[in-house]
């Protein structure tokens, strides 16, 4: 009896031992990710095919300088002429905008939406990245290199389209291209990452066909709902206005000497109201003075047409921007097709919806507290491209360098659901948003500045890595709502969401108890846990100083700092 017991044990461990080789044992499935990157990410030849193939408004650092030069000589020149001739504005047109328009008219579209060189084309690539030549790769965005770090080269693909072409055309061709990626590699399903205006050709790919082909989707900084950019262009809202100049410079010079002197300089100029009075005012008024010129010569006949600039407009914008640049005058089979558009862009919490029914999990990574690139004079939050509220789908967001109220008052939420939805500085409002669960806000992160090595990527790989719907409260110690970018050590810090900026006791309001905390701090006569520290870094610098003391102080007073 012992004996056949035996015999058994060893024919058990023997089959087991053969089925681990012949069964590997469960692991988290690996899915294909498909990257779809923002405006200019593909390029675009004219003579496309042929052997007088040339790269059309080329972004490679050596194009771009020489554009730049270009366009900076002519300035330079249509100033002069501007001045000699007594502020004619026309000199200053027709030295500018010829140039200008040297390179917008290459990539053009005509008024009713056709392209005006219909040669130009791009290259689609169905392989992986491991095909990739390490100049190929280098131009990736860096989700491209977090993934394959994560999961391997040969899993991750990048997604070309014609920016300037309406998204739903583009949506057709990342159909096609999604079917190919799952024939090649047998995958039911990708993993996609949408960049910019990537996220519109997503949105428009699930408004036609569904999310069902999809595992998990990350919109990063998405201009699905527009831009506040294209829309003052739209409306012809463009005046430079001093402090919007001022603090886009300051934002600028992260690691710049010459943008931190530029910067001063802008600074002391906005400090002696006579100066920037004069200068600045004479600047707007050579803008105003251009604004018909480069509309009539350069935005109606180039730009307008471009079924992709309609698709970056908010519809808060839409009506008044097609009344401004078309009136009457707009054909209406152009119209219907940029109209077609804004009807998925409004309709994009439903799409998402039953995106999500098919079986697709969703996120929203959105970058806060930077000044929009500052041809107006709004001062509404954004990542310098897109503003917080679009990109988020409907965040509430104090203004720019601003908080909600006086420090002394606690903010009410605007939408009640039991959970906190409201950043610690006391900036962003995230309980109005399309999807409030399912939705992340980093401070200080740039439109283009995600870095692997400074963790902004981490949080969009653990998003793709999901094998369930993941939210703001799944992972609260490492990926909150709510986290800080540090711009002067260049790493991520998670700030947990039960306490505002400032408030180092957690008695829910600002007072003076917490800036004679934060004194004894700097005096070296008191120490911080971790998580109390976020609170007291008012200028974020990583360490307690008077300097935070006295604007917490401030804040006690309700005075700005």
């Amino acid at each position: 009896m012992k004996a056949t017991k035996k015999i058994v044990s060893v024919i058990l461990a023997i089959t087991l031992t053969v089925v681990a080789f012949v069964v590997p044992v469960s692991a988290a499935k690996v899915y294909p990710l498909v990257i779809v990157d923002g405006i200019f990410s593909t390029k675009l030849y004219k003579n496309f095919g042929t052997a007088d193939e040339a790269e059309v408004f080329a972004t490679d650092d050596a194009a771009l300088e020489a554009m730049i030069k270009d366009i900076g000589d002519a300035f330079i020149k249509s100033c002069v002429k501007y001045g000699i001739n007594n502020k004619d504005y026309d000199k200053l047109a027709d030295e500018l905008l010829p140039v200008v328009n040297k390179y917008i008219e290459p990539i053009g579209f005509d008024k009713n939406g056709k392209p005006i060189d219909d040669t130009v084309g791009f290259y689609q690539n169905t392989e992986p990245m491991s095909e990739y030549t390490d100049e190929e790769k280098a131009e990736l965005s860096p989700f491209a290199a977090a993934y394959a770090e994560e999961f391997g080269e040969e899993n991750v693909y990048n997604f070309s389209y014609d920016w300037r072409k309406s998204p739903i055309d583009s949506a057709d061709e990342f159909d096609e291209y999604i079917k190919t990626i799952q024939d090649e590699t047998g995958a039911k399903k990708v993993n996609v990452v949408a960049h910019s205006m990537g996220a519109n050709i997503v949105l428009a790919y699930l408004a036609a066909f569904g999310g069902s082909s999809i595992n998990n989707l990350v919109f990063t900084s998405p201009a699905w709902q527009g831009t506040s950019l294209a829309g003052n262009i739209a409306i012809n809202n463009i005046e430079f206005d001093m402090f919007t100049v001022e603090n886009y410079l300051v934002q600028l010079a992260n690691g710049s000497a010459t943008t931190h002197i530029a910067a001063f300089a802008i600074s002391y100029l906005a400090t002696k109201e006579d100066l920037s009075e004069e200068y600045f005012g004479d600047i707007n008024q050579a803008v105003a003075g251009i604004l018909p010129r480069l509309y009539s010569d350069t935005i109606i006949p180039y730009i307008a047409g471009m079924p992709g600039f309609w698709s970056l407009v908010p519809d808060d914008y839409y009506e008044d921007g097609k009344d401004f640049l078309y009136g009457e005058t707009i054909k209406a089979s152009y119209e219907k097709k940029i109209d077609a558009y804004n009807t998925i862009q409004k309709k994009a919490k439903s799409i998402i919806k039953d995106a999500k029914a098919d079986g697709m999990r969703f996120g929203i990574v959105v970058g806060y507290n930077c000044q929009m690139i500052p041809i107006s004079d709004e001062y509404e939050q954004s990542d310098t491209i897109i503003d917080v509220k679009y990109a988020s789908g409907g965040a509430t967001c104090s203004k720019y360098l601003q908080a909600f109220d006086d420090w002394t008052n606690i903010y009410s939420q605007k939408v009640k659901c039991g959970h906190n939805h409201v950043s610690w500085d006391y900036k962003v409002d995230a309980s109005t948003c399309m999807f409030p669960k399912h939705t992340w806000f980093y401070k200080n992160l740039q439109h283009n500045a995600y870095n692997v090595d400074e963790g902004t990527t981490d949080v969009v790989i653990w998003l793709l890595s999901a094998e369930r719907q993941y939210s703001v409260f799944t992972d609260k110690e490492n990926y909150p709502q709510f986290s800080l970018y540090n711009t002067y050590k260049r790493k991520v810090t998670p700030i947990p969401m039960d306490q505002i900026i400032g408030d180092i006791n957690n008695s829910g309001a600002i007072t003076t108890d917490d800036a004679r905390i934060a004194l004894k701090v700097a005096a070296g006569q008191q120490k911080l846990s971790k998580e109390k520290t976020k609170y007291a870094d008012i200028d974020e610098d990583g360490s307690i100083t008077t300097s935070d003391a006295k604007d917490i102080l401030a804040m006690a007073a309700g005075i700005d700092f």
